[in-house]
């Protein structure tokens, strides 16, 4: 997920990256092995040489993050660079995260033309949207472009398969990560906090009761729709993900073989029963369960405490030489954090897949779509143009890749993972400072030699399943915020909701994995 800024820089993502983008078989072939290089400076032509001159064509682009009031100079600077290029316009629909993933549902099922679509496989439902013929097949149009494929290592382009087709061009990024935590310098410093010493979520709470105590202007611990630990981290739970986080079915790490519903797993009820804890004592904010985005609290440094998506953490990053501030400066430069990872890197399919783009199956200019999906892969201009705004208004150049950015200026969405190659991306003023080269190899590393998990390149089909997957989202829906934020009482209220997922038909759902994963694993051997 991910220079964790969304949401943070994980959705893809946690501070994400969290964000914001927060991950196969033991005996399986080991796809992590492919050279992720960078892409190129130079972008190979988008344009297939014929005697025929394209039409314009204008496209329609949907993707979220908080609302932006220079969004218009962006899209006309965007366009200034991609029209003599492919002879084509793009229109930029921005919505907000708290928005987006109805107004894509109700998008979808009007049958509303557009052409591109920010989606994810934890977040907007990439692989029930596929399972719904919401997005065209598009192996044929990325043949078409070999530098914008071969810069994305393979296992990323498998992640996104479903029975064999692509249906989404993914995002190459810090999707290989730890999880841990963050904590404000300035609180750590202060209470002589030994933020080093964290093995578990639990840890946290004497930190949490400090800050509670200490500092009443401070919220000690950020929660939200989009920043819950149990989906957004399987891993800190010892598990992960099949499909999608939410929906029930679940893999232990140490038992790759057998799917488990995550509701029912004592780690789960030791999660609600903490944060039951933890909310009572007021260290979430009283509206956590329907608090569906935390950006401007963030901006504004409330938060003590944060979840954290990690590839490397402030430790690694001083062992490298390198003076980071920590990815709460991503927000607000003035708050510095200290990162640290407590659960180690672990490559899954849900990360590879946790920021994707697609091509609506009603897209009127599916081949230009992917002209324009070349460019933002291919071409620093138009990739940064995109990701940070323009030089002199939105951000000044201060090194050839570092930017400091202009917190009035308009436009500061922080979210390199969101789009294309991020190894196309400015460092910013919350990335390390040192060797930038050395950096963003750091990362690139960490793709290629993080542990994989039992069930790496494994996709599920929800297909068979689709109603009781709606339903079981129905009762999440209902329950899941409530009791994982600690807003209502477990003892009372966790039986309620396995057995309202039962009655929906997670049984049903688990066996479906479970028989799609055993036919997985005969072929992966």
């Amino acid at each position: 997920m991910n220079r964790t800024k969304k949401k943070a820089k994980t959705l893809g993502v946690l501070s994400l990256g969290f964000t914001i983008a927060l991950v196969g078989c033991g005996k399986q072939t080991d796809t992590t092995t492919t050279s992720a290089t960078p892409a190129p400076k130079t972008t190979e032509s988008a344009v297939q040489q014929t005697a025929t001159p394209l039409a314009p064509v204008e496209l329609t682009y949907y993707f979220p993050n908080s609302p932006q009031k220079d969004l218009q100079t962006v899209e006309d600077a965007v366009n200034k660079l991609i029209q003599p290029k492919i002879n084509a316009k793009v229109h930029l629909k921005l919505i907000d995260w708290g928005a987006y993933e109805e107004k894509m549902k109700v998008t979808m099922a009007s049958g509303e033309p557009y052409d591109l679509v920010w989606t994810a496989g934890n977040f907007n439902n990439y692989f029930q949207n596929v399972a719904n013929g919401a997005y065209a097949p598009l192996e044929d149009l990325i043949v078409k472009y070999p530098a914008m494929k071969s810069g994305i290592p393979d296992m990323f382009w498998n992640a996104v398969k479903v029975k064999g087709h692509i249906y989404g061009v993914p995002v190459f990024q810090q999707s290989t990560a730890g999880y841990g935590y963050l904590i404000q310098k300035s609180v750590a410093d202060k209470y002589k906090i030994d933020w080093k010493s964290v093995t578990k979520l639990s840890d946290l709470t004497p930190f949490l009761e400090t800050v509670k105590k200490n500092e009443p202007n401070l919220i000690p611990w950020e929660y939200s729709q989009q920043i819950d630990p149990f989906l957004t981290a399987p891993p800190m739970f010892g598990m992960e993900t099949l499909g999608d986080p939410k929906t029930p079915g679940n893999l232990y790490l140490k038992d790759g073989g057998k799917v488990v519903n995550q509701y029912e797993t004592p780690e789960f009820k030791a999660y609600v029963t903490m944060m039951r804890d933890w909310y009572t004592k007021g260290y979430l904010k009283k509206d956590a369960a329907t608090l569906k985005e935390t950006s401007a609290d963030r901006k504004a440094g409330k938060y003590a405490l944060e979840l954290g998506q990690i590839d490397s953490d402030s430790v690694a990053f001083a062992q490298a030489g390198m003076e980071a501030s920590g990815r709460m400066s991503n927000f607000n430069p003035a708050i510095q954090s200290y990162d640290f990872q407590f659960v180690k890197p672990l490559l899954t399919t849900d990360k590879a897949s946790a920021t994707i783009t697609a091509i609506s199956a009603n897209s009127p200019n599916k081949e230009r779509a992917m002209m324009f999906l070349n460019l933002l892969n291919t071409d620093k201009e138009v990739y940064n143009t995109l990701v940070w705004g323009v030089d002199g208004k939105h951000y000044k150049k201060v090194a050839d890749n570092r930017i400091e950015t202009n917190k009035d200026g308009g436009y500061q969405i922080f979210a390199p993972w969101e789009f294309g190659n991020m190894t196309l991306s400015y460092l910013s003023e919350g990335d390390p400072k040192g060797n930038d080269t050395k950096f963003t190899q750091m990362w690139i590393d960490l793709n290629k030699n993080a542990t994989p998990s039992n069930a790496l390149g494994f996709v599920f089909d929800f297909t068979p399943v689709k109603a009781e997957k709606a339903n079981t989202d129905a009762v999440i829906a209902e329950l899941y915020y409530s009791l994982a934020s600690g807003s209502i009482d477990p003892d009372k209220y966790l039986p309620q909701f396995l057995d309202k997922l039962k009655q929906a038909g997670s049984d049903k759902i688990i066996a479906e994995k479970q028989k799609q994963l055993d036919a997985w694993k005969a072929t992966n051997k």
